[in-house]
C-alpha cells in the first residue's frame, strides 16, 4: 500500500477521497484564519445621505422643487454634499403613471443642477425645471414625477428621493392691486380678482424685509374673498406680502405667480375704545372702582384719573393698572371726588383711549358698628 501511494504521487494520479479531505481542510483553515462568519455582505453604501423633505409645486410658469440638504455620509471633506440634481419623468395626458421604481434609471432626465460649491447641511434649497413647458401641449395636464439626488465632492450620488406626482395646469392669472394697511388688529390686505372669469381662490404669503417668502401660505385653506387680516405681526417690524391664485387643492400646490408685492410696517397708531361700565362705590374708608375689560386684544392695562372738588385731573395708581378694578385708599371724609378711566395698548409709546364716563361721589364718614362701639364702651 505504501508503494502504491508513492506511485500515485509520482505519476500524478488523483484519489477522490484525498482531494475532498484536502478541500475541506483548506476551507476550514481559510475561514478560521480570516475570521469570517456567515454569508457575504454587500458593500457599505457610499455618497451622501438622501435629501429630506422633497416637495414640488407649480408657481405660475415655474415648477419648483424644494429640499433639505442632507448630512454627509462621514467626516471626510470629500464626503460633503457638493451638487444636487433634479430628475424628471413625464407621462402625457390620458396615460396613467405606473408605480415603477426603476423608471428613473431608464427614462429619467436631469432638468436642473445646483452646483458651484459645497451645500450646507440642513439648508432649505430649491431647483426649478425650466423645460416642462416644452412638452407637447405646453406641459399642462402631464403627470410629472420628480426626484432629487445629491452628489458629494467625489461625485458619488445619494439615493433618489421622489416627490408626489404633479399635474401642472395652464398658467393661472394673477391677482391685482394688492394693498396693505396696519390696523389695531394687525395688517389688513385687500386685492382685486384676476381679470379672467370664474370663481377664484387665493393664498397669501408673507416674508420679512430681507427674507424669501415662506413655502406655506398664511391662510390654512384657500381664501374665497379677496381680503385677509394678518393678526400675527410684531409691532415695528417690516413685512412683504404677495397673493397668488390657487388652482385645485394642495398638495402639491398649483398657483399663479404672485401679483404686485407690498411692503408695510406693522404700526399701532390706533387707541383702544373708551372703557364702559364704570362704577365707583365707597368701601369703608376707601373707594372701590371697577369697569368692563376692554375688548381689544392689545389692551395692556388702564389709567385711573381723579379730581378732588374742582381741582384739575390727576392720575392715580400704577401706570398701567393691569386689572379692570382699583381701590383708592387716599381719600378723606367729606371730599367730593370725580373719577374716570382710560385704556392703553401695547404700542411704544402706548396709545391711550378716550376717557370713560365720569362718576362722582362724596366720601361719607365711616359707618359706625353698634356692636363694636358697645364693646369699646364696656369696662
Amino acid at each position: 500500500m505504501a508503494r502504491s501511494g508513492r506511485r500515485i504521487g509520482r505519476s500524478g494520479g488523483e484519489n477522490p477521497r484525498c482531494l475532498a479531505a484536502v478541500a475541506i481542510a483548506l476551507i476550514v483553515s481559510t475561514g478560521a484564519g480570516c475570521g469570517k462568519k456567515g454569508l457575504p455582505r454587500p458593500p457599505d453604501p457610499r455618497g451622501p445621505l438622501p435629501p429630506r423633505a422633497v416637495e414640488v409645486r407649480q408657481i405660475g410658469p415655474a415648477v419648483v422643487a424644494a429640499f433639505e440638504v442632507p448630512d454627509p455620509r462621514g467626516p471626510k471633506p470629500a464626503e460633503a454634499p457638493a451638487r444636487a440634481e433634479l430628475v424628471r419623468i413625464g407621462y402625457p395626458p390620458g396615460v396613467e403613471a405606473p408605480a415603477d421604481p426603476d423608471a428613473f434609471r431608464r427614462r429619467g432626465v436631469v432638468v436642473a443642477l445646483l452646483e458651484g460649491g459645497p451645500l450646507q447641511s440642513g439648508a432649505r434649497m430649491t431647483l426649478a425645471d425650466p423645460t416642462w413647458q416644452e412638452l407637447s401641449g405646453g406641459g399642462a395636464g402631464w403627470t410629472l414625477r420628480y426626484a432629487i439626488r445629491v452628489h458629494d465632492r467625489r461625485g458619488r450620488p445619494s439615493p433618489l428621493v421622489v416627490s408626489p406626482d404633479l399635474v401642472p395646469v395652464e398658467v393661472p392669472a394673477r391677482p391685482r392691486d394688492l394693498s396693505a394697511e396696519p390696523t389695531s388688529d394687525g395688517i389688513r390686505l385687500v386685492w382685486t380678482a384676476p381679470s379672467t372669469e370664474g370663481t377664484h381662490r387665493y393664498d397669501v404669503y408673507r416674508a420679512g424685509e430681507s427674507e424669501t417668502f415662506a413655502e406655506r401660505p398664511l391662510n390654512g385653506q384657500p381664501l374665497i374673498a379677496p381680503e385677509y387680516l394678518d393678526g400675527a405681526v410684531e409691532i415695528g417690524k417690516t413685512y412683504r406680502y404677495e397673493v397668488r391664485t390657487v388652482v385645485g387643492d394642495p398638495p402639491p400646490y398649483r398657483e399663479s405667480a404672485g401679483g404686485n408685492q407690498v411692503t408695510v410696517v406693522a404700526e399701532d397708531r390706533f387707541p383702544p375704545a373708551a372703557p364702559v361700565g364704570f362704577v365707583a362705590v365707597q368701601e369703608g374708608p376707601a373707594v372701590r372702582l371697577f369697569w368692563d375689560p376692554g375688548p381689544e386684544r392689545d389692551v395692556s392695562g388702564y389709567r385711573v384719573y381723579r379730581r378732588v372738588h374742582s381741582s384739575s385731573w390727576e392720575r392715580i395708581g400704577p401706570n398701567p393698572v393691569v386689572q379692570p378694578l382699583y381701590l383708592d385708599t387716599a381719600v378723606s371724609p367729606g371730599e367730593r371726588l370725580t373719577y374716570r378711566v382710560t385704556a392703553v395698548d401695547r404700542a411704544n409709546p402706548p396709545n391711550e383711549s378716550p376717557p370713560s364716563d365720569t362718576v362722582e361721589l362724596v366720601v361719607a364718614e365711616e359707618a359706625q358698628d353698634p356692636v363694636r362701639e358697645q364693646e369699646r364702651s364696656e369696662p
